[in-house]
């Protein structure tokens, strides 16, 4: 039986992972209302020390930047907590490194986005400043479930090979697709194809000047700047992987739904995978045709969050599997 200690460092690592996905909507708000510089200097907030700052004063664009480093020290208070207690304690020795690995990152995570602050939103740096957040993420995931009792109580059992596989394929095909969001997301790109499901128009894209040209005029009448055959590109190649991502989970779901039906937790989160990626795909939809909404925009990135977390839980929940070829596969 596990010690009171076990139990309540077992509701951190939960409470991390929930706290990390709302960081994650945090920061996409900053991108969605484009007031990354609200707060210009770092780490204090017009000079004061963060929690010293006034609620009050905490007004516009200061609100959600202002907001988002907050939630952002908070969930690397936790980390720390969670890091310095697997240390003490009995956990695998594993667990632990991972633990550490999680404190390094959001250390590392925290000082790309002073960086990002100071050096005035440097596209390069915003990029991996939203990769390492997904990344981190995973992370809280994989540190959650070494610490659950459904992983201490697992039971193995045969399954086909090309299950573990797949369930890789999907988790990085996803990953992908996010940094091609956080790409699309800070070049500009949101809106270089502002129409849908056509793309300028066109059910086929071209890129040539006169697909640039009818972007850019629908983008004066939306009053939105202009656009470069390279932004479009980013956009078309996002549009893409979203249809890559979404076939692929399809196509997976049926050709092992029936295997991963016997399975109730793997299932449950297959079940979230489809549903998730369905969502996010809709949502995808909405962020163009409502002329990127912030807070569609922002639902839709903290959506492919909660999607690269699910198929990081389904790997971890398939992995456990004595793998060997399944003959009804």
């Amino acid at each position: 039986m596990k010690s009171p200690y076990h139990i309540w460092l077992r509701r951190l690592s939960k409470l991390t992972v929930f706290s990390t996905l709302f960081l994650i909507f945090a920061g996409a708000l900053v991108k969605s209302h484009e007031v990354g510089l609200s707060v210009p200097d770092w780490p204090t907030t017009y000079g004061k020390q963060m929690f010293a700052y006034p609620i009050s004063e905490m007004v516009g664009g200061i609100f959600y930047e202002h907001g988002h480093r907050m939630v952002a020290t908070i969930v690397g208070f936790f980390t720390m907590v969670q890091a310095i207690w697997l240390g003490f304690s009995q956990e695998p020795q594993w667990l632990k490194k991972i633990g550490f690995f999680a404190l390094g990152m959001v250390i590392l995570q925290g000082l790309f986005g002073g960086i990002t602050v100071l050096f005035f939103l440097p596209p390069p740096v915003s990029i991996i400043h939203g990769i390492l957040a997904q990344t981190f993420f995973m992370t809280t995931i994989v540190l959650a479930y070494g610490l659950s009792i459904e992983r201490s109580e697992r039971t193995e059992i045969s399954g086909p090979s090309g299950v573990k596989r797949g369930a890789v394929i999907m988790c990085g095909l996803v990953y992908v697709q996010l940094i091609l969001g956080a790409l699309m997301r800070h070049t500009a790109s949101g809106m270089a194809i502002p129409d849908f499901p056509t793309m300028g128009g066109l059910w086929i894209p071209t890129f040539s000047e006169t697909m640039i040209h009818n972007i850019n005029s629908t983008l004066f009448d939306l009053d939105i700047d202009p656009v470069s055959r390279g932004q479009v590109i980013i956009h078309f190649i996002h549009r893409l992987g979203a249809i890559i991502v979404t076939g692929s989970i399809g196509f997976f779901g049926y050709k092992y739904g029936s295997f991963v039906k016997e399975n109730k937790l793997a299932f449950a989160a297959m079940v979230s995978i489809i549903g998730i990626v369905i969502l996010q795909f809709s949502l995808g939809a909405i962020t163009v045709l409502s002329e990127r909404s912030p807070y569609i925009a922002s639902f839709h990135v903290v959506t492919g969050a909660a999607l690269l977390g699910a198929c990081t839980l389904f790997i971890l929940r398939t992995h456990p599997m004595k793998w060997m070829d399944w003959r009804n596969g």
